[in-house]
């Protein structure tokens, strides 16, 4: 054979698939180009050995059919030899001799290659002579170990594998022996090994499926199936590879073959009949005979692998194949029985194993798809609903990934049949599963089965939440009505789903019909029946309860919400509300371009003129005219609005109505205070949408006075905002997204005034003050606590310090003043000295003689009797009967019930009062993200830093809002304003660099930043370049002055980052304070060696950005001198100044090697640049340091000071190029770790990053 053809056997044993494939067919290709070569060149007939006239006999049969004899097994190779050429008969002996291969993929690339071979070779070979080879090399020796048994084998399965699927048993040469004998084989090793059972009845099924072909007319054929059919009647162990091969074998011998077939484990029926289920249950679940039968066979055994067994499709295939016989059909059971028996109550019953589990998820991911649209239901049954939603609930049970399994293959069942959605939701909803289904199941199964419907379906689902609603019988029994209640609020749930998930199709009809069923549920109660509306064809049974009527109305200011935040795209325009042209997406709007909440309003105005409903509330005459006065100003407004062409106006106007509309809904319900929001939104319309007064005519001198005194009133926006507020005091979510929605709309209206009265609702300045008190406090106690101190260290112990106190006596002395510390309750004593004054048990004039008792309580020696305002009373506790007693009791208990209820109502207040700085927060957000640009953006600075400075444990999640707003929202604006006030900008410059200075926690300094940093942008926003105009001064002597304090204070709190950041985002500030910094390097000047360092960094930050600025060259040309003669003088003085150490002059030498680096950049000419820095003078400071005695050794040094000089003199680009590009890379990885080296010398980090990294 060529050696590119013997390549290819290694190829096709190769892991990779596609690789194998590839080598196959060409390995196979040409093979049979050299035997077509053969048979047109030879002159020999190549003829086939023709069958025996004894061919259905088995006299040539050996007693073993598994072995061949050798002699036999060489005249067939001979034999083949003669008909094919030499390179096919040396492939055919390879690869059966590969097919024993141990590995997997060298077994399946042979047997391909094999079979297809031999089926385009069928004229050259009969099945007779490849079982003899088959037989030749899958026979192991003697001595063979129990691996090679395996291998062999596989062999032997393999090549009838190859027999079969090439058809060669099927072709006329072939025998009923031939047929016989491979079927003997397979039987033998299903038999000897159980674990290849299910792979040789495979192949054993397939090649029974040959016979059955209606092209054969062998005579031999239903002969071959008989004998199957005696050789599964032979043994009395049930299995489902016995029962694939009888179906199999049904197919071909007619429908009487099973009354025909005796099998002591079946009636002499189909076994899909409804009698044999029970049976057929137990073989497919595949169950030791002994769970099931008192004798136990010695042969028994219980197998389990992951795939569900090929015999299930056989059994769907019956029940689902539409070419199914008729006949049959009538013989075997419905397929909601066969799934009940087979898979719920034996692979799903609670007792069953996870591996039996594992199948029925299988079963139901290849019925569900296949099944009849009315059987489908059928198989969510109660234990596969039970085991679904307990697999599905936990990501750590064995079967959650096979029931997520079966929910994708649910969701995909309805995307390509959206009929079936609404059925299959009844279902994991219904009966056998869960209301909540998608909750306890943490899934979103039934969301997206629901997103799958079209309209039609989901109209079908409202409707059949519509009829669980009223749905019902009259009962009295309190846990039916409990369960009637507890279903109808799950269903309000569910409509509430439908309006919320955008994901789900509908229209406005059916979201009409939503609210109106709400609405008519919520707020009246229904006489008779309305025909016209499908989900009110008929009258709740029984009745709704408070709280179901409540939860209704619930339900439907949520529905409004929610769809006054939903963007949809409406196609026709109300020339009365859409603000735009058609085809827009609005949030809020309806289609048809009619706002929600007018919708929803018209609603409530519907029902409550229709004779068929009866309002549940009791309005009286003052709230139904403040009602009616908000219509009229609707109306109004609607007017304002459409005869207005602003787009501000039509704008505002929208959110002054759906403010309107809010009240009035809101106000529908009667409760407490909810009809006092339509007044003030009254008032508010008036201001802001005044009325035309008819032109012409003289001012009567009243109706100036009128006008003076409106102008002296509050503005529109005020009125605006306070209406926004008594909103958000409500505990109410609908009225909360209204107030945000309409606020965006006002949010360029704002006014110094109004944006004061929000943040007035923050309540910082309390905190403040509190925060200030307790301030003071702990500066009393710090000086108290140091001048005992001072009295132990001058060895005058404190006048309540004694070494003779004992432990005991520690205890009794905390005690009391625990006891002290205690506020009395005033208003408690008071009731309980009246209730004992009721009881007779304290005297009437014990408040007179207070006083007195007051004075003389240092008298008395008896402590009982001072105790408290009843300890005097004549009358004790001996002297009260058992009824007095107990009425006292019950009086006490009351006085300290309510006690305990004013402490809950004061919790329940503070966390109200809380709840609304996060909805005022939410204003200001909103403010903040839509004018940047306006001058009260500085207005918001200060309420939100005390907010954030002065939180406790109950105000820290609020803190961190106005924080979080602080720094994303604020600080990070890309717009400014440009109109500020000078002085409050500087104040609160002052108060950010104050608190820079002073503060000690990294999170207020962090803001503190943050802030610094925004101001800054925004005082020099008109200046420009010129820094020193920059507030009239006062910016660049802040800096200046926080500069000082941080070189010159050692007590000081302030980071280099603050200082660090804003040179590098203005750097014509730092180049402002250039010599400043210059002058903070010097020896001695700074109060810390290492805060020297930074400031070098922060000089290196300013100096590295203008010199990137054409116009300031000249400047940092004539700045050089100055950094020459610092650098000079510190190592004149480093001898005589202790401070400074050899890490210290090396981190001067790298910034002044930077500098010189930065000015080699902007000054080409030598002459110039060295005169500058003053060349002569630098190499004089660098003899000195190879001369002294502190720097001497220190050789990065004089290594860094011979780089300074080279930048200057120009030899750093002189010598080889490999040696330039060297330098060049040396030079760069100095650059990139100065702020390292710097901040290891430092002490302190250096980048933005790295202190965040040393924060936490």
């Amino acid at each position: 054979m060529q050696g590119n053809n013997l390549e290819l056997f290694w190829e096709i044993a190769s892991s990779n698939q596609d690789a194998r494939l590839s080598s196959a067919n060409k390995l196979v290709e040409e093979l049979l180009s050299q035997q077509d070569l053969l048979a047109s060149c030879s002159k020999i007939t190549l003829d086939l050995p023709s069958p025996s006239p004894s061919s259905s006999g088995d006299s040539e049969y050996s007693t073993d059919p598994l072995h061949v004899d050798e002699a036999e097994a060489e005249a067939v190779e001979e034999a083949l030899g003669n008909r094919t050429v030499a390179d096919l008969m040396y492939a055919l002996r390879r690869l059966l001799r590969g097919l024993a291969s141990p590995r997997e993929s060298s077994r399946l690339g042979f047997a391909v290659v094999l079979t297809e071979l031999l089926s385009r070779l069928n004229c050259a070979v009969t099945a007779k002579e490849m079982l003899t080879l088959i037989l030749k090399y899958s026979n192991p020796q003697v001595a063979a170990s129990r691996q090679e048994q395996k291998d062999f084998m596989f062999a032997k399965l393999f090549g009838i594998m190859t027999l079969v699927q090439s058809d060669l048993l099927i072709q006329p040469t072939a025998t009923v022996r031939d047929f016989k004998r491979s079927m003997q084989i397979l039987i033998a090793l299903s038999s000897d090994k159980p674990w290849m059972a299910e792979s040789c009845t495979w192949v054993m099924v397939n090649a029974v499926a040959q016979l059955q072909r209606p092209q054969l007319n062998f005579e031999w054929t239903t002969e071959a199936q008989c004998w199957m059919a005696d050789q599964i009647s032979s043994t009395k162990e049930p299995s489902p590879e016995k029962l694939a091969v009888m179906l199999q074998l049904s197919r071909g011998l007619g429908s009487d073959f099973f009354h025909n077939l005796a099998l002591p484990w079946m009636r002499k029926e189909h076994p899909l009949s409804t009698a044999n289920l029970p049976t057929l249950a137990r073989v497919l679940k595949e169950a030791i005979p002994s769970e099931n039968q008192a004798a136990t066979p010695v042969r028994a055994r219980s197998r389990w692998q992951a795939k569900i067994h090929f015999v299930w499709d056989f059994i769907l295939d019956i029940y689902f194949n539409q070419s199914s016989n008729a006949a049959v059909e009538t013989k075997i059971s419905s397929f909601p029985d066969f799934y009940r028996v087979v898979v719920d109550e034996t692979l799903f019953a609670a007792a069953s194993s996870h591996d039996r589990k594992s199948w029925a998820f299988q079963v139901f991911q290849r019925a569900l798809p296949r099944a009849k649209d009315a059987d489908k239901p059928m198989l969510f049954t109660p234990n596969f609903m039970r085991t679904l939603i307990n697999q599905l609930g936990n990501r750590d049970r064995l079967l959650h990934r096979a029931a997520v399994k079966a929910t994708e293959t649910i969701q995909e069942v309805v995307k390509e049949q959206p009929h079936l959605g609404f059925l299959l939701v009844t279902q994991l909803i219904g009966k056998n599963g869960h209301q909540n289904f998608d909750s306890i199941t943490k899934t979103k199964t039934v969301e997206q089965v629901l997103s799958s419907l079209d309209i039609d379906r989901v109209r079908e689902y409202v409707k059949h939440l519509g009829d669980m609603i009223c749905q019902g019988i009259q009962t009295d029994d309190d846990d039916e009505l409990t369960q009637i209640n507890n279903r109808r609020k799950w269903a309000l749930d569910q409509l509430l789903f439908l309006v919320r998930t955008a994901t789900v199709p509908k229209d406005d009809e059916l979201l009409v019909d939503i609210l109106t069923f709400l609405a008519a549920h919520g707020y009246y109660t229904m006489q008779k029946p309305l025909k016209k509306s499908f989900l009110l064809e008929r009258l709740p049974t029984p009745a709704f309860v408070d709280s179901l009527k409540a939860a209704a109305r619930s339900r439907f200011l949520s529905s409004v919400s929610e769809l006054a935040k939903q963007a949809r795209t409406y196609t026709s325009i109300s020339t009365s509300t859409s603000p735009s042209a058609s085809g827009r997406k609005t949030p809020g709007f309806a289609q048809d371009g009619q706002l929600w909440l007018a919708k929803a309003h018209n609603i409530l105005v519907q029902l409550e003129s229709d004779k068929s409903f009866k309002s549940i509330f009791d309005t009286d005459a003052e709230i139904a005219a403040k009602l009616a006065d908000g219509v009229r100003c609707l109306e109004k407004v609607r007017k304002a609005e459409a005869k207005s062409e602003d787009a501000d106006v039509k704008e505002r106007a929208l959110a002054l109505e759906s403010l309107l509309l809010s009240a009035l809904l809101v106000s529908a319900d009667a409760a407490d205070g909810a009809s006092d929001l339509v007044e003030p939104l009254c008032v508010c319309a008036d201001k802001l949408f005044p009325a035309e007064k008819p032109a012409g005519g003289k001012k009567g001198k009243k109706q100036v006075e009128e006008e003076q005194v409106d102008r002296e009133r509050l503005t529109g926006i005020e009125l605006l905002c306070d209406c926004l507020l008594s909103f958000l005091e409500l505990s109410s979510a609908f009225l909360r997204t209204t107030a945000t929605n309409a606020f965006e709309a006002f949010s360029k209206d704002m006014s110094k005034e109004s944006i004061g009265l929000l943040l007035s609702h923050l309540g910082t300045a309390e905190a403040a003050q509190v925060g200030e008190e307790m301030e003071d406090e702990e500066e009393m106690e710090d000086e108290e606590e140091m001048e005992d101190e001072e009295a132990m260290e001058d060895g005058k112990p404190h006048a309540s310090d004694t070494w003779a106190t004992s432990d005991e006596e520690d205890e009794q002395d905390s005690d009391v003043d625990a006891d002290e510390n205690d506020e009395v309750d005033e208003e408690l004593r008071a009731r309980v000295r009246a209730v004992l004054k009721e009881s007779g048990m304290a005297d009437p004039d014990a408040e007179d003689d207070e006083d007195e008792e007051e004075e003389e309580k240092d008298e008395e020696k008896d402590d009982d009797a001072a105790s408290d305002a009843g300890s005097d009373s004549s009358v004790e506790f001996s002297d009260l009967g058992d009824d007095e007693m107990m009425l006292l009791d019950d009086k006490l208990a009351e006085v300290f019930r309510q006690r305990v209820s004013a402490a809950r109502d004061q919790k329940e207040a503070k966390q109200e009062a809380i709840a609304l700085r996060f909805k005022v927060l939410e204003l200001i957000e909103i403010f903040a993200r839509k004018q940047p640009q306006s001058p009260l953006m500085l207005d918001l600075i200060t309420p939100l830093y005390e907010l954030w400075t002065n939180r406790d444990e109950d105000t820290e999640a609020v803190a961190n809002k106005a924080r979080q707003l602080l720094l994303n929202r604020i600080s990070k604006a890309k717009v400014i304003p440009e109109e500020v006030d000078v002085d409050q900008v500087s104040l609160l410059l002052e108060r950010m660099h104050t608190e820079a200075r002073e503060s000690q926690s990294n999170d207020v300094s962090n803001v503190s930043q943050a802030i610094n940093v925004y101001l800054t942008k925004v005082a020099l926003c008109k200046s420009g370049e010129k820094v020193k105009s920059a507030l009239g001064g006062k910016l660049v002597e802040m800096y200046r002055q926080s500069l000082l304090d941080y070189l010159t204070r050692k007590a000081s709190r302030m980071r280099h980052e603050f200082l660090i950041d804003a040179f590098r985002r203005f750097p014509m500030l730092g180049w402002e304070l250039r010599s400043e910094l210059l002058d903070s390097c010097r020896p001695g000047t700074a109060s810390r060696a290492f805060r020297q360092v930074q400031v070098m960094q922060m000089l290196q930050a300013v100096l590295t950005q203008i010199a990137q600025r054409a116009d300031q060259k000249e400047e940092v040309i004539a700045f050089l001198p100055e950094i020459s003669n610092c650098f000079v003088q510190m190592v004149n003085e480093s001898d005589a100044a202790a401070v400074v150490s050899s890490n210290h002059m090396k981190d001067t030498i790298k910034f002044v090697l930077q500098a010189a680096r930065i000015s080699a950049r902007i000054e080409t000419n030598k002459d110039n640049l060295q005169s500058a820095w003053k060349l002569d003078k630098l190499q004089e400071a660098g003899e000195k340091l190879q001369n002294s005695d502190k720097f001497k050794a220190s050789t990065s040094i004089h290594d860094l000071m011979k780089q300074l000089l080279k930048v200057l003199q120009g030899d750093a680009a002189v010598g080889a190029g490999g040696k330039k590009q060297d330098s060049g890379k040396k030079r760069a990885a100095e650059e990139s770790t100065w702020a390292a080296t710097t901040t290891a010398n430092g002490k302190l980090p250096s980048t933005a990053k790295k202190v965040k990294a040393s924060t936490k």
